[in-house]
């Protein structure tokens, strides 16, 4: 009886202790279970995310930002979502589920700036969609350098 009491004891342990690492990972406060960042909220402490912002809470993207962001998008997206962000970039055919056409004007209604951001940031997994999607943990400080990324995909279905 008591070896079964350790059993379920060490069980509960093992998975409030994945769940909670989990969570972390997707950028989610474990105890409250609400986002740890989102888009107009995110710390800032880079040049080009120490911005003001504006009358709806997200930051103000300068023209660097969007520089920098036009620099990230060419050397960490382009691969896999193409130079146009339509999913078909040199590396796409080697992925299984296939990279985000942004041109999709379906999807684009469906998703939040927010989830965007999040993806951005904490890769894929943390939003649900493939775990290929690699991270960019070093612009969870540049918030707008990510409102500026986010901008660009956005942009894709106009």
């Amino acid at each position: 009886m008591l070896d079964g009491f350790r059993r379920l004891a060490i069980v509960f342990a093992l998975t409030i202790l994945v769940v909670a690492s989990t969570k972390l990972r997707a950028g989610t406060d474990p105890i409250t279970q609400s986002p740890k960042v989102i888009a107009g909220e995110m710390p800032g402490s880079g040049q080009a995310s120490s911005e003001t912002h504006g009358s709806n809470g997200k930051p103000s993207i300068t023209q660097q930002a969007r520089a920098e962001a036009a620099d990230i998008f060419e050397s960490r997206c382009v691969a896999c979502h193409g130079e146009e962000g339509r999913g078909d970039g040199p590396a796409a055919s080697n992925l299984n589920p296939k990279p985000r056409d942004f041109h999709n004007r379906k999807w684009q209604k469906s998703i939040s700036d927010e989830t965007i951001a999040r993806a951005i940031i904490y890769g894929g997994r943390s939003v649900g969609v493939s775990a290929e999607m690699a991270s960019n943990p070093d612009l969870e400080d540049e918030s707008a350098v990510v409102a500026a990324l986010v901008e660009r995909i956005r942009q894709c279905s106009r």
